[in-house]
């Protein structure tokens, strides 16, 4: 027969390592609380970091041809009007090869985000293009605007 012993350190430990969890947990809902803040009032750095940030993150999933996860990145109503394999055909068109962030304005709605894209066309390698992308916050969070 297994005797079971139980010792105070042990189960201070158990109860550490559970607060523990519990605390993480609080510290990323707040956390993520505050992103669900990003707006028209938010800091004009805070919209600067956050679509560079996102921006950035989109087009590494359009050079990596992770076009659903590039697609997520489009505006909700962005989304109601380009559906995910209208837009993989698209965005697939060109063979992406980088994209340089240069530039993001930020108004009170909406941001401005200019890349230096290089890409191969079918005639021509390393072609070098300025981009200009129009990004909108929406429940929280920014989202790129798809051009009509």
């Amino acid at each position: 027969m297994m005797r079971q012993v139980r010792t105070w350190g042990g189960t201070r430990a158990l109860a550490n390592v559970v607060d523990g969890r519990y605390l993480a947990v609080v510290v990323l809902a707040v956390l993520a609380a505050a992103c669900a803040t990003l707006g028209p009032s938010s800091p004009n750095e805070e919209k600067v970091k956050v679509v560079s940030e996102r921006a950035q993150a989109r087009w590494k999933a359009i050079i990596g041809k992770d076009f659903a996860s590039a697609y997520e990145y489009l505006s909700p109503k962005s989304r109601a009007t380009v559906t995910p394999a209208g837009f993989k055909a698209i965005a697939s068109r060109l063979a992406y090869r980088a994209a340089e962030l240069k530039d993001v304005t930020c108004e009170v709605e909406t941001c401005k985000v200019t890349f230096l894209i290089t890409y191969d066309a079918k005639l021509m390698k390393e072609v070098h293009s300025l981009l200009e992308e129009s990004w909108v916050f929406d429940g929280g969070q920014a989202y790129m605007v798809w051009p009509l």
